[in-house]
C-alpha cells in the first residue's frame, strides 16, 4: 500500500510547507546518518547477544541513536514527538535523532544497511522483507543470517489498525464497498494496493472485479478532477488532503473489512547495538502515544514545537483521524502475536507473503544460533 499522497498531490500552499520539511529534514537525515557514534553501522552486527528486555527501562546511560521515518513527519508521528518533547526516549537512554526519509522505502534500506537505528514502515512491507530472508531455511535459526538477508526485527507499533483503504468521492453514489465493482479505481501499483482493493470491495465475501489503473501517487488528483471513481488511500492522511482539494472524501477502510492489525510498525536491524535497546524504545513510543490519546492536544502541540513548518489546521484534521488508531491506554505502541497472526492469515491469502508466517517470523524474532 502507498503511503500519503506526494507533495505533487497537495494544495500548492501544503506543497511549498512539505518541500521546505524535505529540505530541512534532509540537512539533518545527512547529519545524523554520518555521526559514527549512533550505534546502527555494519560493524555492529552481531555485537549483542541479548534479546530486548525491560531491564533497559533503567538505562545506566543516554546513548545516541537514529530513527528514520515512513514519511515526511504528520499526525501519525504524534507519538513520537510527545515522547521526545516530554523526556520519554531521554529516560529510557535513548537520545533518538528522527530524520525524514528521502523515499518511502528508506526506512527499510537504512536499517538494513547499518546506517540508522531504528526505523517506520507498514507492516506490510516489513513482512515482505521478512519473507525474503526467511526464504533461505537456515535463517529461519540463525538472527545473524537472518539479518544479513535483510531480515527487520519489529519493536513497537505506531498505531493499531491497518491505515490503507479506498476513497470516493463523499458526492458519489458509491455508499457501499460492493458498490465499487466496474468502478475505475487508481492504484499506485504496489502489490499491496490489489490485496488492499480485494480485500475491501468485495460481495457475498469475494471481491467485486474492479478497474484498476495504475496512477502511482496521483490517485487523489485524478479522483479529484473525476477521472477515476476511487483511489487507494492512506485513509487518515489522504481524506484531509483530499478535503483540502475541495473534494468531501468517504472511506471504505480494512478495519471495516474486518482486518486488525498494526499498520505502521518500528523495528531495528538484528544483532545491531540498537536491537539490545528495542524494548526501551517501545515504552517511550506507547508513553509518548498514551499521552496523545488521552489529551490530543498535546500531539499538536508537540508536532508544532518539533515541525513549525506544518499547518495546524490540517494536524489537527489528521489527528482527530489518527487518535482512535493509536489504540487504548497501555496498549498504544505494542505488538501482539494475536495482532500477528491475523495479520499472516490476511497476508498469506492475498500473495503478499510466500506462506503463512508465524507471529515470530514476522515479528523478526529469529534464534540466535
Amino acid at each position: 500500500m502507498g503511503q500519503p499522497a506526494r507533495p505533487g498531490t497537495r494544495l500548492q500552499r501544503s506543497r511549498r510547507r512539505t518541500l521546505a520539511a524535505a529540505a530541512a529534514f534532509g540537512l539533518t537525515a545527512a547529519a545524523a546518518l554520518a555521526v559514527v557514534g549512533c550505534g546502527g553501522g555494519d560493524d555492529d552486527a552481531g555485537t549483542a547477544t541479548a534479546t530486548p528486555t525491560t531491564a533497559a527501562s533503567s538505562p545506566a546511560e543516554v546513548v545516541r541513536r537514529t530513527l528514520v521515518l515512513d514519511y515526511q513527519p504528520n499526525a501519525v508521528h504524534a507519538g513520537i514527538a510527545e515522547a521526545l518533547e516530554a523526556g520519554d526516549f531521554k529516560a529510557k537512554g535513548l537520545d533518538l535523532k528522527v530524520v525524514a526519509p528521502s523515499s518511502t522505502s528508506d526506512a527499510l534500506t537504512q536499517v538494513g544497511r547499518g546506517r540508522a537505528d531504528y526505523g517506520l514502515a507498514d507492516l506490510i512491507d516489513v513482512a515482505r522483507r521478512n519473507d525474503r530472508a526467511l526464504k533461505d531455511p537456515a535463517a529461519r535459526t540463525d538472527a545473524k543470517l537472518f539479518a544479513g538477508r535483510g531480515g527487520v526485527r519489529i519493536v513497537g507499533a505506531v498505531v493499531q489498525q491497518p491505515l490503507s483503504g479506498i476513497l470516493v468521492n463523499a458526492k458519489s453514489a458509491i455508499t457501499k464497498p460492493e458498490q465499487l465493482a466496474g468502478k475505475r479505481i487508481a492504484v499506485t501499483g504496489l502489490p499491496s494496493d490489489v490485496a488492499v482493493v480485494d480485500a475491501i470491495a468485495r460481495k457475498d465475501g469475494k471481491p467485486v472485479k474492479t478497474d484498476q489503473i495504475t496512477l502511482g501517487f496521483d490517485g487523489l488528483k485524478a479522483l479529484h478532477a473525476g477521472r477515476v471513481d476511487a483511489a487507494t488511500a492512506y485513509w487518515p492522511a489522504d481524506a484531509v488532503t483530499l478535503e483540502q482539494l475541495g473534494t468531501p472524501a468517504r472511506r471504505f477502510t480494512l478495519s471495516d473489512a474486518g482486518l486488525e492489525y498494526p499498520g505502521l510498525v518500528a523495528f531495528v536491524k538484528p544483532g545491531s547495538r540498537a536491537e539490545a535497546q528495542g524494548a526501551a524504545f517501545g515504552e517511550a513510543l506507547t508513553a509518548g502515544t498514551d499521552a496523545v490519546v488521552a489529551d490530543p492536544s498535546k500531539g499538536e502541540s508537540a508536532l508544532a514545537a518539533r515541525y513549525p513548518e506544518l499547518d495546524a489546521k490540517v494536524t489537527a484534521a489528521q489527528l482527530a483521524n489518527y487518535v482512535p488508531l493509536f489504540g487504548a491506554a497501555g496498549a498504544a505502541g505494542t505488538v501482539t502475536d494475536e495482532a500477528l497472526n491475523r495479520f499472516a492469515e490476511f497476508a498469506a491469502e492475498t500473495k503478499l507473503t510466500s506462506r503463512k508466517l508465524t507471529a515470530d517470523e514476522l515479528r523478526g524474532a529469529i534464534p540466535r544460533s
